[in-house]
Order: C-alpha cells, then structure tokens, then sequence
C-alpha cells in the first residue's frame, strides 16, 4: 500500500467517526425530546397534515381562552339572576297592603324592607367582572346603575325620581285635589216664591289631555232626576239636574277613566236614603234643592277622595314608569311645566332627569346581541344584559317608587292611598295572568347560552386530545426501537474508535 493509501483511509474512517458521533446525537436527542425531529421537514411526507393539525390545536387553544373567561360571565350573570328573582319574589311580600306601620322616620315598615331589597338589586346589576359589568349590556368603565341616592333625590343638578313623582301628582290631582275636575255650585230656579222648581250642578273636566279623570259616563235611576252628558270629545261635562225629589234606594254612578291610558275606571256610586252616615248613601232633604246640595257635596268629596288614594298611586305608577322606561334610548319623559297643576302634555327629561340606567343603550330590539364571544369557527354566542330590559326595570322601578312615596301623615287617607300603591306596584312584579316573569326568562336565555358554551368546551376537549394524539403519532418515535439502534451505534463507535486508533497509530516502518 502506498503512503497516500492509508492517509485516504485515515481521513475516511476520521469522516466516518464524525457521521457516526453525529448520528448518534441527533438519535439522543430524539429519544429526549420524544419527537423525530426539530423541523417539520424531518416528519417526511406526513408534514402537511401535522402542520394542519398543529393549526387546529391553536385556534381550540384560542377558542377555549375565550370560553374560560365566558363562562366566568355566563356563572355570575345567572348566580345574579337567581338572586334577582328571589328579590322580585321577596319584593311582592314587602309591598303588603295590610302592613301600614308609621316609623319614627315617617317611612312605613314595609318601605324600609323594600329599601334594603331595592340597595340588594342595585349593587347585583352593578356586578363586575374582569372589566364586564354583566348588566351592562357591554363593556364598561361605570357601574350600569346610579345610586339609590341619586336614584331617589337626583345629582348634579339634575331632578331624581321624588321630584318627578311630585310634579305628576301636582299635573293628575290639579291645584284644588280633584283629579282635574270641578264640580260646581248649585244654579236653583225657583217658583213664585221660595219652593224650587229645579236645581243644577254640573261636573267638569279642565281640558283635553291625559292628566287627571276623564269622564266617562254617569247613569242614574233617581226619579226627578235629569242626566246630560258626558258628550263625546274631551273635555267631558256632565249636568245634573232634579226637579223633584227621588225616591229612597234608587241610585246614581259616575264613572271616571284614569290616567294615563284611561281604560282603568273608578266608580262612584251612592244611593238616595234618609240620611249619608253610611258609606256610599246621600240623604233626601227637605226639598229638591236640598237633596241635590247633599249629592254634589257627596260627590264632590268622594271625587277628591278617590283623587287622593287612587288617583296618586296611579300617579305615581306612571311616573316611575316614565322615569325608568329608558330601554333601547328611550328619554325619560316629565310634565311640561311648571305650572304643573293645569299642565297639559309632556316633554323630553333626558336633560333635565338623573340618568338611573348609564350602560349600553343603543338602539336594539335584543339586548343579548350587546356581547358576543366567538367560541368555535362558525359559532357565536350572544350574552349582553341590560338593566333596564322591562323585566329588571320592574323589578327596580316598583321597589323605588314605593320607597320614595310620602305616607307620612298617617292618616286613613294616606293607609288607602299606602294600600292602593302597594297593590298596584305589587301586580307590576306579577301581573295577573303569568305564570313565569320576565327575570326568568332571562335566566333561560343565559342559561341555553351557557349549555351551548360548555356543550362546545367539551367538543374542544376531545377534538383537541385526538388531533394531539395524531400529531404525536407522526411526530413522535418507536422509544424502545430508538434505544436500541443507540446501543447499537454506541457499539460501532467504540469499534471505530479502536480502529481509527490503530490506523492513526501506524507508521511507514511498522507498514514496511
């Protein structure tokens, strides 16, 4: 052999020692990390897949971040519903028309309990979480809802719910606490001499518009007696006239709308007897003209009666409902005024009136539609909540109205005026005929969304294990397999070792 031969083979078994050493690195790297390579052009002809695989696992990985945080929405918004409606239940026990207990405050026991639920329901729809208040429709830098103070007496410079029930009840009772009405004096003819031939009275409405009573109809069976009106168009008058005296038991009834739909009516019904000490009854007198003082008197006083109990809880009714009825941009609407008394319309508050609701209030007809989370490719989920969607505006509104109404006098007037108010604010919570109220409707909305997100959280779980269980399958490696071709590539660079040894060791004499 010649020198340049064994210094060829010399440089052929250092390469050869190198590739060896390299490969069997590149192998123990394998065997640690569990995978075949470090590139996806080492998987071989399956990379595509694997790339694609790799893909879907991020966007589910995506996907379920955004689920995480959702379902931490979606809990809390129905852990604050159930609350909510357990308040509405509770709500209709504290506004018990049986219950009419002054306390030294002058507010009644059962408004104090109302007040306790009404601070409850306000600082759940003011729930935050991780910058999402929950009932305000999206997200938000404020709480949703205004506090119970301003709620109640307004703030900075602006009219809170007090003021506006005020100047309803000045605009519905009129300046004289009469709904609105009049009822004259007597206008009596008389014979020669001092017999009357007839006497008149005439009851009255002040003008055309929604405020106060509206007269609807007036029947009678009083013998002598001449009814004219109410006419068709407002305002209504009606003239009583009797030209003789009736007769005992036959009845007369004045029939009055109220406001501000004027479908409700009131009836006032009395009954021609030999005296008034009973409820309900007007006494005959000694002539036409006295019987007929005795019915306008009775008339006129139970008109102002039924101005000071029904007629100012209704009062009081629309004018919280005009105060929270803000849904979907809705201003807030006052009496146009002052004066209130002889007002005649209303007019726009959103200046001039405390803003109880300051979340999202664009324009919608769904209020689920105010916050979405992507939670799979072709799937959205709706979830936004507004506190003044009707059936939590309800809730807060009979709440509020009730604790800022003044029964403070105490007297039998203000228990009926108490009793009427309560029972018109508790039907507000349940109106007759449903079965279900709105807060659980929207539960049931919340809570389909939430199984739709966990039903899709577990499809992720498991779409997530299997695509993982391929990936690991082409990038993975045979460890058993992988060990053993390292032992044996252990074993051939010992041998190489030796043998490059030998051949480094050679010389030209020991060739020789």
């Amino acid at each position: 052999m010649t020198v340049s031969s064994i210094t060829t083979s010399r440089t052929y078994l250092t390469r050869q020692l190198g590739e060896l050493n390299d490969l069997l690195s590149e192998k123990t790297t394998q065997l640690a990390r569990g995978k075949s390579g470090t590139t996806y052009g080492e998987i071989g002809d399956r990379r595509l897949l694997d790339i694609e695989l790799t893909q879907k696992v991020s966007m589910i990985e995506t996907f379920q971040q955004t689920i995480t945080i959702t379902d931490l929405h979606l809990k809390t918004m129905t852990m604050s519903l159930e609350r909510l409606e357990d308040i509405r239940q509770d709500a209709k026990s504290a506004l018990d028309s049986n219950d009419f207990v002054l306390q030294d405050d002058g507010q009644t026991q059962t408004q104090s309990r109302a007040e306790l639920l009404l601070n409850e329901a306000v600082n759940i729809l003011n729930t935050e979480v991780a910058s999402f208040y929950v009932f305000g429709g999206t997200d938000a830098v404020n709480d949703p809802v205004a506090t119970i103070d301003a709620i109640l007496n307004g703030a900075d410079g602006l009219d809170g719910l007090r003021t506006v029930m005020s100047e309803y009840q000045e605009a519905n009772l009129g300046a004289t606490n009469t709904g609105r009405t009049t009822t004259s004096a007597l206008t009596t003819n008389y014979a020669p001499g001092p017999i009357p031939t007839d006497s008149t009275f005439t009851i009255a409405e002040d003008g055309a518009h929604d405020f106060g009573f509206d007269i609807s109809a007036v029947t009678s069976t009083l013998t002598n007696v001449a009814i004219t009106g109410p006419a068709a168009a407002d305002p209504d008058t009606v003239d009583i006239q009797f030209t003789g005296q009736p007769n005992l038991g036959e009845t007369i009834s004045v029939e009055l709308t109220l406001p501000p739909t004027h479908t409700e009516t009131v009836t006032i019904e009395f009954t021609a007897a030999t005296s008034n000490e009973t409820e309900g009854t007007f006494a005959i007198g000694a002539d036409l003209e006295e019987t007929a003082q005795n019915l306008r008197d009775a008339i006129a006083d139970e008109i102002e009666h039924q101005a000071l109990t029904t007629l100012k809880a209704v009062s009081d009714e629309w004018a919280s409902d005009e105060f929270f009825s803000t849904f979907s941009g809705a201003e807030p609407q006052r009496v146009d005024g002052p004066p209130f008394d002889t007002a005649t319309a209303l007019i726009a508050g959103g200046t001039t009136t405390t803003a109880w609701y300051t979340g999202r209030n664009t324009v919608t007809t769904d209020a689920r539609e105010d916050k979405n989370a992507v939670v799979d490719s072709n799937l959205t989920v709706n979830y936004g909540v507004r506190a003044n969607e009707e059936p939590i505006q309800e809730l807060v509104q009979a709440l509020a109205a009730f604790v800022a109404a003044d029964f403070s006098g105490g007297t039998a007037t203000d228990e009926e005026y108490y009793n009427t108010l309560s029972a018109n604010l508790r039907s507000l919570l349940h109106p007759e005929g449903v079965d279900q109220s709105g807060i659980v409707d929207i539960a049931t909305d919340i809570a389909i969304t939430h199984r739709t997100v966990t039903q899709t959280d577990d499809r992720h779980v498991l779409m997530k294990s299997s695509y993982e269980g391929t990936i690991a399958e082409i990038e993975g490696v045979d460890q058993d397999l992988l060990a053993a071709e390292i032992l044996q590539l252990q074993n051939t660079i010992e041998v190489s070792y030796q043998a490059t040894a030998i051949v480094f060791n050679l010389s030209l004499s020991d060739y020789l």
